[in-house]
């Protein structure tokens, strides 16, 4: 499959499966569902404020790359940033813009391609990305777009799935060893990342930190963390011994980066 037609399939699919929208049956765009999707988010990931830092950003132009529902851009706006959402799905792009209006916040939002960012170069002072370039083919060239239209100084800040997590370590055997006993198949390691985000999702990568930080070779690289989500199905004690590995082996990284100064 080229990259055309692989990009059209991850489109389609994010465009029936929005993210966040898994985690509730309420009506989509009411009131209540924004709220339960936020709340929901924050309860699974409550590293969320500390790692991305949604108060820093306060009358500064960011940009998030695959806003989804709106749901952290909403949080650094609430903070004082001017925020444009860019999602490669007309659905997301609909329901984060509705987000906005309910609220009476101000925002921006637009259709978009990750690798082809429709942006005049050095246009806003943060770019933000959370677990969204991971689902794009050609990753790399994302991230040229992100330093491209990032002003001198400017920041990024990223999260991508790490290949060499707890996740895997502990997830694959234990998702092997249930396909085995249900009569199914075995699935490769790119397989495993892929279906992290549902059996149909056409497209889903992880990569080393070493790899992550390749990506951003022409920044600096301040700061490079990990962390690791909570999971309701578990036993306190089950997740606080993942979420306490997650310092090491977290499944998601949070890499923040400056572009250099002219």
């Amino acid at each position: 499959m080229n990259e055309s037609d692989l990009k059209a399939k991850v489109q389609e699919y994010w465009n029936e499966h929005p993210c966040g929208t898994q985690f509730t049956d309420l009506e989509w765009g009411s009131r209540e569902f924004y709220q339960a999707v936020e709340q929901d988010r924050y309860q699974r990931q409550p590293f969320m404020s500390e790692a991305v830092g949604f108060d820093r950003y306060a009358q500064r132009d960011l940009l998030e790359i695959g806003c989804g529902l709106g749901t952290d851009l909403f949080q650094f706006a609430r903070a004082g940033a001017r925020v444009t959402g860019l999602d490669l799905t007309p659905q997301s792009v609909s329901l984060a813009r509705h987000r906005f209006e309910t609220e009476g916040v101000a925002g921006n939002f637009l259709a978009g391609d990750a690798e082809n960012l429709p942006f005049p170069d050095e246009q806003f002072d943060v770019v933000y990305s959370f677990g969204v370039l991971h689902h794009t083919p050609d990753t790399q060239r994302a991230f040229s777009e992100v330093r491209r239209v990032l002003r001198p100084g400017g920041e990024a800040v990223v999260m991508l799935y790490h290949s060499r997590s707890s996740h895997y370590y502990i997830g694959y055997p234990l998702t092997m060893l249930s396909r085995l006993r249900n009569g199914d198949g075995l699935m490769g390691r790119s397989e495993y990342f892929r279906v992290y985000d549902g059996e149909s999702n056409p497209l889903g990568k992880a990569y080393t930190r070493r790899q992550m930080r390749k990506f951003l070779g022409r920044f600096e690289i301040v700061e490079q963390r990990s962390f690791e989500t909570w999971r309701p199905r578990l036993s306190g004690f089950a997740n606080r011994v993942l979420v306490g590995l997650g310092s090491r082996f977290g499944f998601y990284v949070v890499t923040r980066a400056r572009k250099p100064m002219r």
